[in-house]
C-alpha cells in the first residue's frame, strides 16, 4: 500500500478553511491543496483520475491499473493509475 496525492488545483486564500483540511488529513504541497489517499499500486504509478467505477475502458489499457482507494477524505472509490516504467 502506497500513499498518493490528488491535486485539487485549489490555491488557498486568506479565508481558506485550513483547520478543516488539516483535520481531514489534506495538505498544502507546492502551494496547492492536495488530498492524500492510499492504494495498492506500485510507487512508480501516476494518478490519471478518480471515479466510482472500476470497469471503465481506460482500465483495459496497457500499463493502466485500477485500485480501490483508502484512508482519504476523497469521495471517489477507485484510482486509475498509469504504471511508469
Amino acid at each position: 500500500m502506497n500513499t498518493f496525492y490528488f491535486n485539487t488545483g485549489v490555491k488557498p486564500s486568506a479565508n481558506f478553511a485550513f483547520d478543516y483540511h488539516q483535520k481531514v488529513g489534506n495538505v498544502i504541497r507546492g502551494g496547492v491543496l492536495q488530498c492524500p489517499f492510499d492504494c495498492d499500486a506500485p510507487s512508480n504509478s501516476v494518478l490519471m483520475f478518480l471515479c466510482d467505477s472500476p470497469n471503465l475502458d481506460e482500465g483495459k489499457v496497457v500499463n493502466v491499473i485500477v485500485r480501490e482507494i483508502h484512508n482519504t477524505s476523497l469521495l471517489s472509490l477507485y484510482a486509475y493509475m498509469r504504471v511508469v516504467e
